[in-house]
């Protein structure tokens, strides 16, 4: 591909980009359809002879979406259908807008199927006993044990995500009414969560014995913090700022299974649903866009589901036969 095309496209590809920061999509979501279209556009570079996007038939993106499915790394790893589904369904909307801002004559992917994507069941459920164990891990006598206490204790309350934890501010804690903004989650939308008698507590005693001493390792030329959590150096926590010490901690207490936000965040929905928690509610806490994604949660309860059978069912209580 032409230099000059290559970088046609490229403008393309900014104007949509602006055109959603425009509409108020997410930074986070903005980046990862760049990434995707960035991709597609050095496939046709490296893959294709097409120069420009009028070329691009519905037989390409068929290629194209083979050429996904097979690709693997340098380690023989392929791409999740996850990561396939996104790439397609960023170049399917980025591609319809241009047909509607008349850029395009017609659109090539209107034919264009997605990968069905398996709904699969949470990979690990700590127990209730898993969560005390790894709550006591943390030393809270220190500043960064005191922030931990107060990290796990404010993901296994919410089910938040890592970024929308590492998004809080001290302005969307209400310590008084219990709850906490969640500014901007996934897909842009807003929420208010209730933290909890325990997770209050805990960011009360992270806010008067673990913050300011995080806050006080500052330079002197930063601009003051009003991020919640912070890291060693009293800056906004990095995504691996949250998920290393979970792993610390769990090798600590010898917890074999692999635990990060999305652990907790799984937890919190299994046992909510275990406490006879409504799907709705959940789905509300979670920020679920739609209830069938808070569903996967029943096909947890499985074991609890034997449990009944076994106490209630007529056979498994003796039932004779006449």
């Amino acid at each position: 591909m032409q230099e000059e095309n290559r970088l046609r496209i490229e403008r393309l590809v900014d104007g949509y980009l602006e055109q959603r920061r425009a509409l108020n999509w997410s930074p986070r979501t903005i980046e990862s359809y760049r990434s995707h279209l960035k991709a597609f556009i050095s496939y046709l570079a490296a893959e294709t002879n097409t120069e420009e996007l009028d070329a691009v038939t519905p037989a390409l993106l068929r290629r194209y979406q083979t050429y996904l499915y097979h690709w693997t790394d340098s380690r023989g790893r392929g791409r999740t259908l996850a990561t396939q589904g996104a790439r397609l369904s960023a170049l399917r909307s980025f591609l319809r807008d241009l047909v509607r801002t008349e850029v395009l004559a017609h659109d090539p992917s209107s034919t264009l199927a997605l990968p069905k994507r398996r709904q699969q069941l949470p990979r690990v459920i700590l127990t209730k006993r898993e969560i005390a164990r790894l709550l006591r891990a943390p030393d809270c006598s220190t500043p960064l044990g005191c922030r931990d206490r107060a990290v796990i204790e404010v993901l296994y309350a919410t089910g938040i995500r890592n970024a929308e934890l590492r998004g809080l501010q001290m302005s969307d804690l209400d310590l008084v009414g219990g709850v906490a903004q969640i500014r901007k989650g996934k897909n842009a939308k807003d929420r208010v969560v209730p933290l909890g008698r325990a997770a209050v507590t805990a960011v009360r005693e992270y806010l008067e014995a673990g913050r300011p001493q995080l806050l006080a390792g500052r330079r002197s030329d930063s601009t003051p913090a009003e991020t919640l959590f912070l890291s060693r150096s009293g800056r906004p926590l990095q995504a691996l700022g949250v998920i290393e010490p979970l792993r610390r901690h769990a090798r600590r207490i010898r917890l074999k299974k692999a635990v990060t936000p999305h652990t907790l965040r799984h937890s919190c929905a299994t046992h909510m649903l275990q406490g006879r928690a409504d799907l709705r509610y959940i789905q509300a806490l979670l920020g679920h866009g739609s209830l069938a994604t808070t569903q996967i949660y029943t096909q947890v309860e499985v074991t609890d589901l034997k449990a009944v059978h076994r106490r209630c069912h007529p056979r498994e209580r003796g039932m004779r036969l006449p």
